[in-house]
């Protein structure tokens, strides 16, 4: 290529000469667009894939403007959310910055002493920095001479800071920098996202900003796979400790993994998903390792290497691999379940193929239909570049403008000089998230101050500077818990300190794939007991799932009803439960879908999102209960389910959703400062308040109480309606369900549509308690006909095993033609044979030994009596030969089998915990 026609051509020959002998020699189209608009000195937004070279972009064109200005001292900021850049770019920077005679120096919260000091006494040309450390050099005397003459401000990775407190915090910052050095030139780089506009804005506070988006160049290809589990799937689902659909796609994702030929990142939406995921990989043999942010720094650096070397062949992560680590080449991406979320998609899969010119390849393995038609829906926005434009901005946040005003007043003190309400609010309102800040919102924080012993007017006092520091950063605590089985003392796994504080003792959680009862919480420690009743279980890591947004939800509502309409008619063939289900049945966006299951338990198929739904179950339990006292709710994507002591009022129902706005949004209010999720919000506002201590775990009921409408509490309710709830999806459902009306439909027990708000997302075994024993025994018959089982001849040693639902009524030896099969269940069958044959040789047999032959023979008594009957009894859970026997006794007396299995499976997990 002629490198005189190139963009490159237009920057100084100085840094021309510095970047060909670096190596670069054809800029990439994120190069070829933005450095022009850079050098013209323009604010710039650039949106680009990563592997795209954005730093080199926005530094290039600096870079040569800082050759042709001369002079020295700080000119650029690098500020970037990230408190490690990523090696191999810092190092390309630090080779560029020496070839140009630059220093380059980064200061973040672990920068050594010795090397601030090294920063204050001899400020380097290029500071990096985070947006936190900034809040720090604002107030360093010695650095405040040198920040005067920053003429260059790039904001790094600037999609992760928008939609956090972190970026409003960031935003009044860039404006306290302006009233000490002046108009400087912004440059903000950012992955794709869905918001240009808004991210354009933010940067600029006021100020044009120029977007230059290159990110429809990158190539992705993506595909969806729904496995559907085979019989050994069935058989390997006891050793997985896994249900034969996770068996199915483990074994899909261990094949991608062993058939790819370079490494593969496998994401997963929780923590807790991706230690279940890799744990199994690692028992069907693949080399692979997990990644998460619970896990020790050493650990996750140690993996990243690996990966990088190509010493390990697959990593499972959690977001903590989306951005920033260099992890080296990657060929594929696998997504283990939807990624709920355009960008986390677009996100994931760039990480594999993220050099210039290749193409990104990603594989979602889809956990079930409704799984895949969000999978397919997104993946199509994707491939489209529809991202979602929606994000969590904190509009005038009253914690941060607190810590704001506080600064902005030392600030003042350190300069000698007098501020004014005027000046503030001048200050203010340039940062675009307190661009409709109202003199009473800021007059409410000024008062605050003067209560609290921060301010006297606007003159800062002597607790402010012990507060400022102490509340630089707006990162809640990520402390974490260790979550012990307290029946074996074996620790089962984490939850996050949010979710903790959210729950009580007697709450049934959701962790590792089973259910558990939350006892107690003693240190770093919780202490659980196992449960086998999924009744108002509540998933783990709450706080850390990804939210599906309105706009995929509602697509994926109408795409799931054409493929169950179409499987209803025979016309594609899906794993599709279509029990109890007609044409009818089947909910779209309208009209509404409310389906009443043993007149008690209401489905509102809404397909609102999480944060929609979640807003339309806050509102309708809070509402309802008005009327026939509490009513529980549970609230996924595409569901709500409320939960009545007695009967679902349909007339009650039927006003609530015609009340007026104002009532919704003052009814949601109410029900949010009652949520034990306003308590933990409350305490992280009122620690960056300053009202306590920064250590403190619990907040009394008092402070709640006398804070509630002041700054703590009307700002933890913001943070809950910005994070938690969408309520113009809320609203839109309103208008929805009362123009184009609803259709209530009673049902005798749940159809597949309603199953994965009523049983529980992890597939588990039970259902919840209040469903009519009918329903219930259907769900026990369904899941023991789907289990493996494993058969011994005790006269011949002959074995079968298959999945319980395909062995014949007459169930006897093909080998020798006798009746004598023992059910092989929590003993090894090696062992089971080895016993046998010391049986039959009448060899002396240890007592355990002995155990095993008496389990054997009362096993084998019960189908030569009962026949199928005895075996399918024998796979229910704590179900053995002499509990059996009771279950079969009370059949041949007349009563239903399928009842008494249940009641035998209730009976052992209430007592498993005080004798297993």
């Amino acid at each position: 290529m002629d490198r005189g026609s190139d963009v490159f051509a237009k920057l100084h020959p100085r840094v021309r000469e510095a970047i060909y002998k670096l190596g670069y020699v054809e800029p990439t189209p994120a190069q070829r667009e933005a450095i022009p608009k850079v050098l013209e000195g323009r604010h710039v937004l650039l949106i680009a894939p990563t592997g795209y070279g954005k730093t080199e972009a926005a530094l290039f064109p600096i870079f040569s403007k800082m050759v042709e200005g001369g002079g020295s001292g700080l000119r650029c900021l690098y500020i970037t959310p990230l408190r490690s850049l990523n090696r191999d770019l810092l190092k390309r920077l630090e080779s560029l910055a020496a070839e140009l005679g630059f220093s380059i120096a980064v200061r973040h919260s672990d920068t050594p002493e010795r090397e601030r000091r090294i920063i204050a006494s001899r400020p380097p040309d290029v500071l990096i920095t985070t947006p936190e450390s900034l809040q720090i050099l604002l107030l360093n005397k010695r650095l405040r001479p040198a920040l005067r003459e920053v003429r260059y401000v790039v904001v790094d990775e600037v999609h992760e800071l928008v939609n956090s407190k972190r970026g409003v915090q960031l935003a009044v910052g860039l404006e306290r920098l302006v009233e000490l050095a002046g108009e400087f030139q912004r440059v903000g780089l950012s992955a794709t996202v869905g918001s240009p506009r808004l991210v354009a804005e933010y940067l600029g506070g006021g100020r044009p900003v120029e977007v230059v988006d290159v990110s429809g160049e990158k190539k992705y290809e993506v595909d969806v796979v729904l496995p559907t589990p085979s019989e050994e799937d069935y058989l390997d689902a006891e050793r997985l400790d896994a249900t034969p659909e996770a068996v199915a796609r483990i074994k899909k994702v261990a094949e991608y993994i062993k058939s790819a030929r370079g490494r593969v990142l496998v994401f997963t939406n929780t923590r807790d998903g991706a230690e279940f995921l890799a744990s199994r990989l690692k028992s069907l043999g693949v080399d692979v390792e997990v990644h998460h942010s619970s896990l020790a720094r050493e650990h996750r650096v140690a993996v990243e290497e690996k990966f990088k070397k190509g010493e390990l062949k697959a990593v499972v992560a959690t977001s903590s691999l989306e951005l920033g680590i260099d992890i080296g080449e990657v060929e594929l991406v696998v997504q283990y379940g939807s990624p709920r979320q355009v960008s986390k998609l677009v996100q994931r899969v760039g990480r594999s193929g993220h050099r210039l010119g290749l193409v990104s390849r990603g594989i979602v393995v889809a956990a079930d239909v409704e799984d895949l038609v969000e999978s397919e829906e997104i993946v199509e926005r994707a491939l489209r570049g529809e991202l979602e434009g929606e994000v969590e901005y904190h509009e005038s946040a009253l914690d941060v403008l607190l810590h704001q005003v506080v600064g902005i007043a030392l600030e003042a003190r350190i300069d000698g000089r007098e501020i004014g309400f005027e000046y503030l609010m001048g200050v203010l309102k340039r940062a675009h998230p307190y661009r409709n800040l109202t003199e009473g919102d800021l007059r409410l924080v000024l008062d605050f101050a003067e209560r609290h012993g921060l301010l006297r007017g606007l003159r800062p006092r002597k607790g402010s500077v012990k507060y400022y520091f102490e509340n630089v950063s707006t990162i809640p605590d990520e402390k974490s818990y260790k979550a012990v089985d307290e029946t074996t003392g074996r620790t089962v796994g984490e939850l996050d300190r949010e979710f903790v504080y959210s729950i009580e003792p007697g709450t049934k959680i959701v962790l590792s794939g089973r259910v558990w009862v939350f006892a107690k919480k003693e240190g770093d420690a919780v202490y659980l007991y196992p449960d086998y009743d999924v009744a108002g279980a509540l998933p783990a890591w709450v706080g850390e799932q990804i939210p599906v947004p309105f706009e995929v939800a509602q697509r994926a509502c109408e795409r799931r009803k054409e493929l169950v309409i179409s499987a209803l008619r025979g016309e594609v063939d899906l794993p599709i439960d279509l029990e109890g289900l007609d044409i009818e049945l089947v909910p779209g966006l309208s009209p509404v879908h409310v389906h009443v299951v043993s007149g008690r338990y209401v489905v509102v198929h809404s397909c609102l999102g999480h944060k929609g739904n979640e807003a339309l179950g806050l509102y309708l339990s809070h509402a309802l209960s008005g009327y026939v006292g509490p009513v529980g709710y549970r609230a996924d994507a595409y569901r709500v389910l409320l939960i009545f002591r007695d009967f679902f009022p349909a007339q009650a129902f039927d006003e609530v959703l015609r009340k007026p706005h104002s009532f919704v949004y003052k009814t949601l209010q109410n029900a949010v400062k009652s949520s034990k999720l306003f308590r933990y919000r409350f305490l992280q506002v009122a620690k960056r308040a300053g009202v306590i201590s920064k250590d403190a775990e619990e907040i009394p009921q008092r402070l709640v109480d006398v804070y509630v409408d002041d700054l703590p509490g009307i700002e933890a309710v913001n943070e809950i309606f910005v994070e938690r709830l969408d309520v113009r999806a809320l609203f839109s459902f309103l208008e929805r369900a009362t123009e184009g009306g609803y259709v209530v439909k009673r049902l005798a027990k749940p159809t597949a549509l309603e199953k994965p708000i009523l049983e529980e997302a992890l597939r588990l075994d039970f259902s919840f308690r209040g469903l009519s024993r009918e329903t219930l025994a259907d769900l026990v018959r369904k899941r023991i006909l789907n289990k493996p089982v494993t058969l011994l001849c005790i006269n011949c040693g002959w074995t079968l095993t298959t999945k319980a639902v395909a062995l014949p009524e007459d169930v006897f030896c093909q080998n020798c033609g006798m009746r004598v099969l023992a059910v092989v269940k929590g003993i090894d069958l090696a062992k089971a044979r080895q016993v046998l044959s010391k049986l039959k040789i009448r060899q002396r047999l240890s007592p355990e030994e002995r155990k095993v032959a008496e389990y054997l023979q009362q096993s084998a008594s019960i189908v030569l009596q009962h026949g199928k009957l005895g075996v399918l009894v024998q796979l229910a859970h704590g179900v053995g030969p002499k509990t059996a026997v009771k279950i079969l006794n009370k059949v041949v007396e007349g009563g239903d089998l399928w009842s008494a299995v249940l009641e035998a499976e209730r009976q052992y997990a209430s007592t498993k915990a005080f004798w297993d």
